[in-house]
């Protein structure tokens, strides 16, 4: 079997152990069959470090499921566990003799997770006690009081927001832009901690375009953190007492603010947060079924509260599973039970490691939203604040969702934006159009390149000033393209702008089918003719490599790796013929198995900026060469 993919760990990075030991899943996404080997093989990296470990495997983080030991002294070893009913697999290795120590590594696997179900039944009368609760909020008053406040950030309007509720104040920050205009909705939601808001929470998705409310999770003033620190364990033994009552309502009565401001576009609205924030997300869109939007969620606590009594560890708010009056409380304030209301189109992030919003929970909770929803697993990730060099897709995703809806695109299904735009722009010719009709002609002498490509490139661009000091280059990548759109961009995005040379970097999205399967005769056709536009036009052409990738995080189950390595193959060989510059990219970013090496990338795909820098010198002296020809 060709090896995959390999997870670094590094979760202890100031000991030798944790920078010394690396583990392959037998499958790259991490989902397993129910009965099906869920599998890693682990190495050294550093033959000095410590070869034999012990590990241990336990069901949903709770109930062990094998202890055996871990000898790396001939190189590799392999860990194997199975379940036979829907969970997840939680493996902590550490080193022998030091079972009081923090794990070496954490490994997480998911079995069958769209078929993992809560813990506990709904309430029968969970509806009932909550429409009671809504129609007393409807019986307050909003009384909006808004304070301006001064900020930085130009064409946004800010300001301190205070409502009325039930039994308490809703408080945050309202950001707007300054521009006269109806504008979609955006409600962000805090994670858990009494802390002050920093405005530019809010002022910076204003200036994008969105309304924005940045709700505090307590009745506080925003830039104040007054509220109890225990708050979460605060008359939580009644759900008539639970501080989680009057949050959850304060939550909605920020939804009903919204409706009422004649600058809300009167269709959208996006809920969004993390932890606690995408607990009090999925509480509202649950609570306001025909009102939200989109759901946008990072590893949501709150979800599966009675698990510690059914084998599944619960996380936050942990709630104390040997009281029987806060077990029945909780499943009144649990995500499970208000993800069967949920109409909005959702996506729901969960990392496979993360002990704070345990996975086993939130797969529970997303697999009761009877609408469309999209899950983005994070094999690697523990809770954000701890790995956030794990939250790539995350991080990708959730910003692709946001634009599309920013822009008037309506998210129902995968995949996104690229799929969607294909029926009225399908080379998102908009993108550039303005930018190309200001770019000026070039000045005389001037060395003007043109960089084509996708998000590799599109993301570049903003490093051009590093990459490229005091150069005339020019960005024309765009996310999630593959070269049939790149080539009917070609004379606008590059000929158009009179450039003495162009780099183009693409294929891996043709590879990922983003517009449908595409061959490599195909991918190659595409080149052949972006080469040929371009030497018409007495332009020269740079063709860098395919960067590695051992898994696309968005179309898993494509195994790009060989196929990459093929297609740079080709495009080396017919550089050679036509008399291009070639210049190799992949083979410094690759790791022996043919993938992006994870110092320079934070989700397999894309470089970083360590990535970038290894990339420039290489694409410069490739220009270099062939302006020179």
């Amino acid at each position: 079997m060709k090896p995959r993919i390999w997870i670094v760990v590094a979760l202890l990075p100031t000991t030798a152990v944790a920078q010394s030991l690396m583990c392959r899943p037998a499958n790259q996404n991490g989902i397993y069959d129910v009965g099906e080997t869920a599998a890693w093989t682990c190495v050294r990296l550093d033959a000095a470090a410590p070869p034999l470990y012990t590990y241990t495997v336990k069901k949903n983080n709770m109930d062990v499921l094998k202890t055996g030991d871990l000898d790396l002294t001939a190189g590799s070893a392999k860990i194997e566990a199975q379940l036979n009913e829907p969970g997840m697999i939680y493996v902590q290795i550490k080193p022998e003799g030091d079972a009081a120590s923090k794990p070496a590594a954490t490994l997480g696997a998911a079995v069958a997770p769209a078929s993992i179900q809560p813990a506990v039944p709904r309430p029968a009368d969970f509806d009932a006690f909550w429409q009671s609760k809504l129609e007393a909020l409807r019986k307050v008053p909003i009384n909006p009081v808004l304070t301006p406040v001064d900020t930085e950030v130009a064409g946004v309007e800010l300001n301190r927001v205070m409502l009325d509720s039930v039994g308490s104040h809703v408080q945050g920050y309202l950001a707007k832009p300054q521009r006269p205009g109806k504008f979609p909705a955006l409600v962000i939601y805090q994670w858990a901690g009494v802390y002050a808001l920093q405005t530019g929470w809010a002022t910076g998705p204003a200036s994008q375009g969105w309304l924005v409310f940045d709700v505090d999770s307590h009745d506080m003033a925003p830039a104040e953190a007054t509220a109890p620190k225990d708050y979460q364990a605060v008359g939580n033994t009644d759900r008539e007492t639970s501080y989680f009552l009057n949050m959850y309502l304060r939550d909605t009565r920020a939804i009903d603010y919204i409706t009422t401001r004649p600058d809300w576009d009167g269709k959208t609205i996006v809920v969004t947060g993390t932890s606690m924030g995408g607990q009090q997300s999925l509480v509202t869109a649950g609570l306001n079924p025909d009102r939200i939007t989109a759901l946008v969620v990072n590893v949501p606590s709150g979800a599966d509260s009675n698990g510690n009594l059914h084998g599944r560890q619960a996380g936050y708010p942990n709630w104390p599973s040997d009281d029987p009056k806060v077990m029945q409380t909780a499943v009144y304030f649990d995500t499970v039970n208000f993800a069967p209301k949920i109409r909005a189109a959702s996506m729901v992030a969960m990392g496979f490691i993360d002990t704070i919003s345990p996975p086993a929970g939130i797969w529970a909770a997303f697999n009761q939203i009877p609408g469309f929803k999209e899950a983005i697993p994070m094999v690697e990730s523990d809770h954000n604040n701890i790995t956030p060099d794990k939250q790539g897709a995350w991080n990708t995703r959730s910003k692709e969702v946001l634009d599309l809806v920013l822009n008037g695109g309506v998210y129902k299904a995968q995949p996104s934006k690229w799929k969607q735009a294909l029926d009225t722009d399908p080379a998102d010719l908009k993108r550039y159009r303005d930018a190309n009709a200001k770019t000026a002609p070039p000045a005389p002498g001037e060395n003007r390149v043109v960089f084509m490509g996708d998000s590799i490139t599109d993301a570049w661009a903003r490093y051009f000033p590093a990459s490229f000091p005091d150069k005339p280059y020019i960005g024309r990548g765009i996310s999630a393209e593959t070269t049939q759109q790149m080539l009917i961009r070609f004379r606008p995005d590059v000929i158009a702008l009179k450039p003495k040379a162009v780099v183009i970097l693409a294929g891996t999205n043709d590879i990922a089918g983003n517009t449908s399967r595409s061959t490599q005769e195909m991918i190659q056709d595409n080149l052949i003719s972006m080469v040929d536009l371009a030497e018409t036009n007495k332009i020269k052409v740079v063709l860098v490599s395919v960067l590695p990738a051992y898994e696309y995080w968005w179309q898993p189950g494509m195994e790009p790796a060989e196929k990459i390595v093929a297609l740079n193959r080709w495009i080396k060989d017919f550089a050679a013929k036509r008399g291009l510059m070639y210049v190799d990219c992949h083979t410094p970013l690759s790791d022996e198995w043919h993938g992006l090496r994870k110092e320079y990338s934070p989700d397999g795909v894309h470089p970083n900026a360590a990535g970038y820098a290894v990339m420039a010198p290489l694409v410069e002296a490739g220009i270099e060469e062939a302006l020179r020809r």
